[in-house]
């Protein structure tokens, strides 16, 4: 740089209008792409293992994604018995099919606790245990199918 345009940069710094001035980047061959013979390629035995680790990594996140489904259509089925409960409607054929459903899931908690009387209302306190058992298991389940997945 001659000692002219050190001057004038000298002068555009200290005036603040340097921003105007087009800059030219230093090291261009820096910044280039490496050409294509240097690139590194995968080997099929790489390329392989990267396809299988995706897929499984994907089997997994869908595999979580139904368990937390399941997870929400089992909940709404024990709300809704524990709701019928409650208000103790017992003669529809709607109360007996959710009855019909939620038995094998409310199964191993039943005769725990027994109901508890509440202004005239029944609060199934077994409903309730299976509910939260239930909830637990599932999330148990889902924490540990994250950990793999985010293994592979």
């Amino acid at each position: 740089m001659s000692q002219q345009q050190y001057r004038n940069n000298n002068a555009l710094v200290q005036s603040g209008s340097m921003h105007n001035q087009n800059t030219d980047p230093m090291m261009r061959s820096v910044t280039a792409p490496a050409p294509t013979p240097f690139v590194l390629r995968e080997t099929r035995g790489q390329r392989f293992q990267r396809v299988v680790k995706n897929f499984f990594a994907a089997v997994f996140r869908k595999l979580n994604q139904l368990i937390g489904l399941g997870l929400v259509v089992l909940l709404l089925l024990l709300g809704t018995r524990l709701l019928l409960n409650f208000f103790e409607i017992t003669t529809s054929v709607f109360t007996g099919w959710v009855k019909l459903l939620t038995a094998p899931i409310v199964y191993p908690f039943e005769n725990l606790v027994p109901a508890i009387p509440w202004n005239g209302f029944s609060i199934d306190v077994t409903t309730l245990v299976a509910i939260v058992v239930w909830t637990v298991a599932v999330v148990i389940v889902r924490q540990f199918i994250r950990l793999l997945a985010g293994r592979w």
